[in-house]
């Protein structure tokens, strides 16, 4: 009666988080499962201070969530099922803070108020055109 699930017992699956990049804005991350053989689609979440805030069902076994707030304390967690257990890890991960300040001296811009405001379009143009030289 067990030849559907001839490896269940002997070999389940693992896996753990990896990050590969963590910004102000993102937490992109991937997972390596070790043994095993899965039953589902792996199901990603991302969870804030405000309870789940994205779901998702993948097969492939990387992703990011986006548009994050900064300095703040998120967890992801990856869950999959293999022989009908649930197998579940998760991470707590604080995305960076937005520090604009410091050490870099624009010497060759006058600079504008409108810098002041990040969501202006001098600001964007500037930070894109600073971005393109460095």
């Amino acid at each position: 009666a067990s030849h559907g699930f001839p490896f269940c017992f002997l070999a389940p699956i693992t896996f753990s988080i990896q990050l590969e990049k963590v910004t102000s804005t993102v937490i992109q991350f991937s997972w390596k499962p070790e043994g095993g053989t899965r039953d589902s689609p792996y199901r990603v979440r991302l969870w804030g201070g405000s309870g789940e805030m994205e779901n998702r069902s993948l097969n492939e076994t990387s992703t990011a969530f986006e548009n994050l707030l900064s300095d703040n304390k998120y967890q992801i967690s990856v869950d999959v099922s293999t022989c009908s257990k649930n197998v579940s890890t998760s991470l707590t991960v604080q995305t960076a803070a937005e520090i604009f300040n410091g050490t870099t001296r624009i010497t060759n811009e006058v600079y504008t108020p409108a810098y002041q405001n990040k969501s202006s379009t001098a600001f964007k143009d500037f930070e894109t055109k600073f971005i393109e030289e460095v």
